[in-house]
């Protein structure tokens, strides 16, 4: 552990001073595609940002989360100060870096949002009838308030939208898919083009210091292993379940590692009030996410949205492409259940028969049902590998190879 700091320490010191690379292709922005990635037909509700105005063109990346509400980040819509993204004052060498600032988001008009897989002249854009961004946030740091909604003129059809995960943090070693629009490699090359990677991981939750007061990451944020470009900022990290609660704000544009993104419950009031006044404008009934989920006892194998539907000490975790409450305590798995392939959780037996349809007539007993009362087994295998205590040595880790890899780099400018 002291090794890990000692090494984070240093590296903020180092010859030239950690200047993290925004991650976006845009107006007076730098840009960060998906690196190691595929081409990704299947997320159509990821959608391209065309970026306008200035006298430049540039792209990001967003997530269709309502008919007419894209989610994405605060740097694809307003000019950042500075060189790089600083997160916290500090001075090196002889210079004294400030903060990255926010300024006032662009005209609504300078933006144009395609669900098409490909950022091109022909593609079909929908107009963008207003730019939201929380309260309070302008001309402040940018570190950890990296968010932003762009309302549409009007719904866009036939597409289904992405729920954004506002009521259950990230922890350490959940597993994710990215998908965006950026380049390929460090380079700027192959971006326009809708790519994914799966299997990509957590490797940090929250506050990050090299000592006390200078920050590499918010409590806000959170630090992914490798996976994206320049292009993909504002792009989701999607969970096991296909719901966004990353959005991918800064990483280091040499490499296309160490991905910062911010947390999508850190701003779940304000997701779930901008999306009411969406729905208004939009005319339709807003999602059911907008509603906070109440909490219940809920008992293993119950569907959850929350760990507050969750019997203490029992948590919602991804059990295949749902949610559940169950146990961390793999000594503990009831009857029917075993634990999962990581030993982190337990999960129903994937070599049960799975239970019945609800109108088939087939008692539940007879299909393999629990005998503890929880919820039949289905024919699922297990979901990410889930950590609770985000604070761990390997986080450390990861937030030293962070600040290692990202000093001396610098923006680039499109």
């Amino acid at each position: 552990m002291a090794r890990i700091l000692a090494a984070l320490r240093a590296s903020m010191f180092a010859a030239a001073p950690l200047l993290m690379v925004g991650c976006a292709a845009e107006v007076g922005q730098s840009s960060q595609a998906i690196f190691g990635g595929v081409e990704d037909s299947t997320h159509t509700n990821v959608v391209g940002i065309a970026i306008v105005g200035g006298g430049g063109f540039g792209t990001c990346t967003g997530s269709l989360i309502a008919p007419n509400l894209v989610l994405t980040a605060r740097h694809c819509v307003s000019e950042i100060s500075g060189d790089g993204i600083v997160c916290s004052r500090f001075t090196q060498n002889g210079t004294t870096y400030e903060p990255s600032l926010a300024a006032a988001p662009y005209s609504a008009g300078t933006f144009a949002v395609t669900t098409d897989q490909a950022i091109t002249q022909s593609a079909r854009y929908y107009r963008v009838a207003e730019v939201w961004v929380p309260e309070n946030t302008t001309n402040q740091p940018m570190c950890g308030r990296d968010i932003a909604l762009l309302r549409l003129t009007g719904s866009i059809p036939g597409i289904t939208p992405i729920e954004p995960r506002l009521d259950i943090a990230p922890r350490v070693n959940d597993t994710f898919t990215a998908s965006g629009f950026g380049a390929t490699n460090g380079r700027g090359g192959g971006s326009g083009t809708r790519r994914m990677r799966e299997g990509l991981t957590v490797q940090h939750v929250g506050l990050a210091q090299a000592r006390p007061g200078l920050t590499v990451l918010t409590a806000e944020e959170w630090l992914a292993d490798t996976g994206t470009c320049q292009g993909d900022s504002g792009g989701p990290a999607l969970d096991e379940t296909g719901a966004v609660f990353g959005i991918l704000s800064r990483g280091d544009a040499n490499s296309c590692n160490s991905p910062v993104y911010t947390r999508v419950d850190s701003y779940a009031a304000w997701i779930r009030e901008r999306a009411r006044a969406a729905a208004t404008a939009g005319r339709y009934t807003p999602p059911s996410w907008v509603e906070p989920p109440q909490s219940r006892p809920g008992v293993i194998g119950d569907e959850c949205r929350t760990d507050e539907q969750c019997d203490i000490p029992l948590l919602c975790l991804a059990i295949g492409t749902s949610r559940r409450c169950t146990s961390e305590d793999c000594t503990a798995c009831p009857g029917g259940w075993v634990c999962n392939d990581t030993g982190r959780f337990c999960i129903p037996d994937p070599a049960l028969p799975p239970p019945p349809p609800a109108d088939s007539g087939v008692p539940a007993a007879d299909a393999g049902a629990s005998p503890d009362g929880g919820a039949p087994p289905g024919a699922m295998s297990g979901g990410c590998s889930v950590d609770s205590r985000s604070q761990r040595s390997g986080g450390l880790a990861a937030i030293a190879g962070l600040a290692l890899a990202l000093a001396a780099t610098r923006r680039r400018r499109r």
